[in-house]
């Protein structure tokens, strides 16, 4: 706020003191009758400062607040490797869907909007959910085993949105059997840190692992706007999860994967920005400069 009003401060004595160089300037110039070419001087002072009201409310423009959030994990490999090679054990696994799920939701005040998608038992045929709201969406997706993603744009004070993505497949491992399982995660927040501390929060997190008696996990994290974070930009990274087999008969593991993506827009404070104060001003002084050409061409 102290930042604020200093800022404000600064941009009313830059005004003041334009405006006495204005009328300083306006002094100066001769009428119609005296030199009629120093009279377009007096003209295209306004037309200036009306440009550049129409620049600086075309910045605002261009600046309109927002944040987008997404959360992938993709390129998904299985590699399957042979912990005695010279027994009588083939080194092998099985996969089996389980489970996979795709959900989204938009909340404000007034409204909830959510879409939930489940895949067949026993299948991963791909799934998209997708909502919209004014001009906030959330869309959530889950592919073939180990394709997921979710991305969420938030442009409406006092919006929330949310995306989710789930997948569980239950994995069968051969005895003396090595399974790693590979692929990327990629994350991302737009920097929204500009429109003010506070005003927008985002988090994405991707999460995997491999149940057993030796479980693996992995997991991927970015937060921006609460407390102290501020991550922003995009983070792709690789991911190796290793689970054994080293008994003499098959096992079972559960491969569980999850992708999640939360974004919320606190609607602002009608408190003016310096940057509205100087449009004020000057198109007060443009209106000025014009009333007091009107005045000497009628003096004249």
């Amino acid at each position: 706020m102290l930042k604020d009003s200093c800022q404000c401060c600064n941009v009313g004595l830059m005004i003041s003191r334009f405006a006495g160089r204005l009328a300083r300037v306006s002094a100066l110039i001769p009428t119609r009758k005296k030199l009629r070419t120093k009279t377009y001087r007096l003209t295209s002072i306004p037309a200036a400062l009306f440009g550049f009201s129409l620049a600086l409310a075309g910045h605002a423009a261009q600046a309109a607040p927002g944040i987008s959030v997404e959360a992938s994990i993709s390129k998904p490999a299985f590699t399957v490797i042979d912990l005695t090679p010279n027994d009588d054990y083939s080194a092998a696994y099985t996969p089996m869907p389980i489970f996979s799920m795709a959900r989204s939701d938009i909340i404000t005040p007034a409204i909830s909007v959510g879409k939930e998608l489940n895949a067949k038992h026993g299948e991963f045929e791909p799934i998209t959910a997708t909502v919209t709201h004014g001009t906030s969406t959330a869309a959530s997706s889950a592919a073939q085993a180990g394709e997921l993603g979710t991305r969420i744009e938030v442009l409406d004070a006092g919006t929330k949105a949310y995306g989710y993505g789930l997948q569980s497949i239950d994995v069968r491992i051969t005895a003396h059997t090595q399974l790693v399982f590979t692929g990327y995660s990629t994350l991302s927040i737009s920097d929204a840190r500009q429109h003010g501390a506070g005003t927008f929060t985002g988090q994405a997190s991707a999460f995997l692992s491999f149940s057993g008696l030796q479980p693996a996990i992995v997991g991927f994290g970015m937060m921006q706007g609460f407390g102290t974070s501020g991550d922003s930009g995009v983070r792709t990274e690789p991911f190796s999860l290793t689970v054994y087999n080293n008994s003499d008969q098959d096992m079972s593991t559960t491969l569980l994967m999850t992708v999640l993506t939360t974004a919320a827009y606190q609607a602002p404070s009608p408190v003016p920005k310096p940057a509205t104060y100087a449009m004020f001003g000057l198109g007060a002084l443009m209106v000025g400069a014009m009333a007091r050409r009107q005045r000497r061409r009628a003096q004249a």
